[in-house]
């Protein structure tokens, strides 16, 4: 089915058809077309025809129903103008997986005409799956990951009238689930990644979080609000070792818990194997706690001071090197449905005293665990350096861009006195060409890969010139004296098809990121070394070998973050694009014996001590529900026993510790 999305004829009757212009503070509800402002906020609300209907009610909240007798609606609360805002929403999305509708943050920028959406949650259609679109890859943001997809529209309705421009989205993984929601988009992310591949916004008009429906039925009850960044709790802790910076020490051992009050001043406990670790008081907006101990046990966030009209929103917590969404979790006695307190899960919401389960600290839901102190680890089968063949807990991809150049014989010595080998190098074949004598000094810390001879935009360009891009690269590598490259990294990240089969054709696996550093924009030595504490298991970042001495200042951190989390650097692996053991290192569990035991309430996948699934060089968990094939269960990919036993040579399978 074809999703109408909200700018195909939309807009053409909000700016040309009569408007109401609501300005006034009282709540009412929408029938007909209309945008304005109520209470401070934009609205804007739309339908081509049907009953559905939109409440303006007290500041940013809306509300909204509509039936299968509607065709297409969109509406919602924002800002006019739009732009780089830490948004904040909750209340209720009141659909299910078969029908067709969506909530995200939608807007327009003007100069260059842009449809921008960031999508929460939907239901059987993913608005970003348009044919002949662009995939960018994807990064991380508020606590998930987000895959950018650009896509075109053809002379339909804008803001502008009838024309052609294009659609930017990003799309959430894992998508909120349904009625209970709440979250938080930091929109500058957003736009900084968007930037980075090259695709810019212009001049910001109206940004709104909205609701869509199309031939669906369903309701919503949504309030929106702006944030600010790296808000910091007010309240002290009654119980050190807590913090509530917005820093994230999840990764490195310890608990983030990110939540928020609806009156403000709700308290809630971080209990750990049956004791309370830390405590804080809530204010209104959502903020990062941190605990920064060793506990280790079962993981309870615990609301203990109901009353009046205090409930407290849990959005995540992050432990273990993951994130663990409330949503997710069936375990939570604080949560007031069917007349009763702790009448269920799967909620962020606790309306009385009790308390969300979230697992054990050990846990991996994901099967990307960072292994870190938190949780009994021991982490002794961790090599002392990353550059070690010795065992580590995981890989991960350290990649440079754009050399070799002046700057690649000093990179190359940091790399060395800081043992962050092996790297690899996505090479400009014209600057290989012109320092054929570095190439020694690349492989001498890690592989030589295409980066495109001149790095031109290959998307503007045809399929001949794009293969010659990269066989001329191909050919200024080996005639350097390094080995055929295997992996292809386009320029600005830019991929269609014409891209692909060129790649294809000479061999190359197409591989992007999992987090860009941003040192091409400026970013400092510190922003630099935080990005790269974001790594997980198998993930790769960019980096480039240019003029950037902030990337050179970074490495020595870079290198002590990924040791205290038990990472070490990886080759990249052709047949999957992920980071795995370079050859010689033997990848191990980093926990001990003693804190192995799983399973979670809130899981129906198990990954102890019983066996999991090599999945070539990663670990994953093994399904339990699913019969063949890779299965999702609450959430958590798993692979079962007959998937992962057909890899063939080199691939991997089952194995048990």
């Amino acid at each position: 089915m074809k999703f109408p999305l909200i700018g195909k004829s939309t807009l053409a009757a909000l700016f040309c058809s009569a408007l109401l212009g609501v300005n006034n503070t009282q709540a009412q509800t929408l029938t007909n077309n209309a945008t304005g402002t109520h209470n401070g906020f934009y609205y804007t609300f739309w339908k081509d025809s049907g009953d559905a209907s939109m409440g303006l009610q007290a500041g940013g909240r809306y509300t909204s129903q509509w039936s299968n007798g509607t065709n297409n609606w969109v509406g919602g609360k924002g800002w006019n103008p739009g732009g780089p805002k830490v948004v904040n929403y909750s209340g209720s999305y009141n659909v299910d997986n078969s029908q067709n509708s969506y909530l995200a943050l939608y807007g327009w920028t003007r100069s260059p005409l842009i449809e921008y959406y960031v999508i929460e949650s939907y239901g059987s259609y993913n608005p970003a799956s348009c044919s002949g679109g662009t995939d960018y890859g994807s990064f991380q943001s508020d606590g998930a990951t987000y895959n950018v997809r650009r896509c075109q529209r053809v002379q339909q309705p804008s803001i502008d009238g009838t024309q052609t421009f294009y659609q930017y989205f990003s799309v959430r993984s894992p998508k909120k689930g349904f009625g209970q929601i709440s979250g938080t988009i930091t929109t500058a992310n957003h736009f900084n990644f968007w930037a980075s591949k090259g695709l810019n916004l212009g001049n910001h008009d109206y940004m709104v979080l909205a609701t869509e429906g199309y031939q669906s039925r369903g309701s919503s009850d949504i309030t929106v609000s702006e944030g600010t960044a790296g808000n910091a709790s007010s309240a002290a802790s009654s119980t050190p070792p807590a913090t509530s910076s917005s820093s994230s020490v999840a990764n490195s051992g310890g608990v983030l818990v990110r939540a928020r009050g609806v009156a403000g001043g709700e308290h809630i406990n971080l209990r750990i194997g049956g004791a309370t670790v830390a405590s804080w008081n809530l204010t209104t907006s959502f903020q990062d706690l941190n605990y920064t101990g060793t506990a280790s046990g079962d993981i309870q966030v615990q609301f203990d001071n109901d009353g009046g009209s205090r409930d407290v929103v849990v959005d995540y917590i992050r432990v273990n090197g993951e994130t663990r969404q409330a949503e997710d979790m069936s375990y939570n006695t604080a949560f007031y449905t069917n007349g009763s307190c702790g009448g269920g899960g799967n909620s962020e919401l606790m309306h009385c005293n009790g308390a969300i389960g979230f697992g054990y600290t050990y846990d991996c839901f994901s099967g990307n665990c960072s292994g870190g102190s938190t949780g009994g680890g021991t982490n002794s089968s961790v090599a002392s350096s990353a550059g070690s063949t010795a065992s580590c807990a995981g890989y991960v991809g350290i990649t440079f861009d754009d050399g070799p150049g002046a700057n690649t014989t000093t990179l190359v010595n940091l790399l060395k006195q800081n043992n962050l080998t092996p790297v690899t190098w996505f090479v400009q074949g014209n600057y290989v060409a012109a320092n054929s004598n570095l190439m020694s000094q690349l492989l001498s810390v890690g592989e030589v890969q295409n980066h495109s001879y001149t790095h031109p935009h290959l998307i503007n360009l045809g399929y001949q010139q794009i293969y010659d891009e990269l066989n001329r690269t191909n050919q200024a590598i080996q005639n350097a004296g390094a080995p055929k490259p295997t992996l292809f990294r386009p320029p600005y990240g830019e991929v269609n098809t014409n891209v692909n089969q060129a790649a294809q054709a000479l061999g190359l696996r197409v591989i992007t990121w999992n987090v860009d550093s941003q040192d091409w924009n400026g970013a400092s030595a510190t922003a630099i070394a935080n990005a790269a504490n974001q790594l997980q298991n198998g993930q790769v970042i960019l980096m480039h070998d240019a003029n950037y001495n902030n990337t050179n200042a970074a490495i020595a951190q870079i290198a002590s973050n990924l040791r205290a989390k038990g990472l070490c650097p990886g080759r990249i692996d052709a047949a999957t694009g992920r980071a795995v053991a370079p050859a010689g290192a033997v990848a191990s569990s980093s926990r001990s014996s003693s804190s192995t035991s799983i399973v979670a309430s809130s899981s129906s996948v198990a990954t102890g001590n019983a066996c999991q699934c090599n999945w070539w060089g990663t670990r994953y968990p093994l399904c339990t529900n699913t019969a063949s094939g890779w299965g999702w269960e609450n959430n958590t990919s798993c692979i079962t026993t007959s998937t992962c036993n057909s890899q063939g040579a080199g691939g991997g399978g089952v194995v048990c510790n």
